[in-house]
């Protein structure tokens, strides 16, 4: 009899069985397992994209910045009130009343700093100081043998020009017993790179400001300086080749004076200085490759009026 497609047993048809279904369940967890290995992998991966905050920096000690003293005093638009108050400062001053002039003008610039007040109370404390008037800061000197100009000068912290004029002095010659009339000086100067001014202090208050031409984008360094040379008519090196450029040539740049400053806190910082211009127009803004620039008639005045080892504050 002819046997049917299927020949095999009953036992070993569901054997057979058995075997599929178990391989079919290895296959299954096979698959389960590598499903797990490529979603553990995923998360793997997924974690080493988060944004973990990097280990913060241990905080570093910032340097104390260096105190650069009172911010320069900015001029404002004063009420009619204190217009009315510099008019009658204006008048003092024509009819020869110094001293009532600089009191009424000390107290608006100290309350209401009126650009026409701080002028005129610059008009006034130079008057006053080359006058034969005693002031805050004046006093006479009973000359001693053995004295010179350049010694007293040292002495009061002042300069020779100052004390001539002061007295009325057409030479250097001075003599025993006589009396000089001498500023017992404490001048400073602060420089505003912002308001391009320079403002020459008696101690903590203004006696006279200056405009000035400060460096192109803000090339004049923000520190403290002092005066350590001071040259009548100087020469100028150009920067290209180092050539001197001796005074009255046209190309020199530094007008008719030169005061060279050093920072004492920055030695790096070299080339700077106070001086002249015959460049009107560059005055009262960024105009200098990085020096003070003044109108040659107010250098000739400041040179005359402060000594070597002057401090000069320059800030923003």
């Amino acid at each position: 009899m002819a046997k049917p497609i299927y020949a095999g047993s009953y036992n070993n048809r569901g054997g057979g069985r058995w075997k599929t279904v178990f391989v079919v369940i290895i296959l299954i967890q096979v698959a389960l397992v590598a499903a797990y290995l490529i979603w553990s992998r995923g998360e793997k991966a997924d974690s080493e994209n988060v944004d973990v905050p990097a280990p913060s920096a241990p905080e570093l000690m910032e340097p104390a910045p260096l105190d650069l003293g009172p911010a320069p005093i900015t001029a404002v638009e004063a009420s009619p009130a204190v217009k009315a108050r510099i008019s009658d400062a204006r008048s003092a001053l024509v009819a020869g009343q110094l001293t009532d002039a600089k009191t009424i003008l000390d107290r608006i610039v100290a309350d209401t700093p009126d650009a026409e007040a701080i002028k005129l109370l610059g008009e006034v404390n130079i008057k006053l100081l080359k006058s034969p008037v005693l002031i805050p800061g004046k006093e006479y000197y009973a000359i001693q043998s053995g004295d010179y100009l350049q010694k007293i000068a040292k002495k009061y912290n002042t300069t020779v020009p100052l004390i001539k004029t002061m007295n009325g002095m057409e030479t250097d010659t001075i003599r025993a017993g006589a009396r000089l009339m001498v500023y017992n000086g404490d001048f400073n100067l602060r420089v505003s790179k912002g308001q391009n001014t320079l403002d020459l202090m008696a101690g903590d208050a203004l006696f006279k400001r200056y405009s000035v031409g400060t460096g192109k984008f803000g090339k004049t360094p923000a520190v403290a300086f002092e005066i350590v040379d001071k040259i009548t008519e100087p020469p100028w090196t150009r920067p290209s080749d180092n050539k001197q450029i001796e005074y009255g040539d046209e190309e020199n740049v530094l007008g008719t004076r030169w005061m060279k400053i050093v920072s004492a806190e920055h030695p790096e910082i070299t080339g700077f200085g106070i001086h002249g211009t015959w460049e009107r127009g560059s005055i009262g803004q960024q105009s200098s490759a990085g020096c003070i620039r003044m109108l040659n008639e107010d250098v000739e005045e400041l040179f005359d009026l402060v000594p070597r080892k002057t401090t000069v504050i320059i800030t923003e």
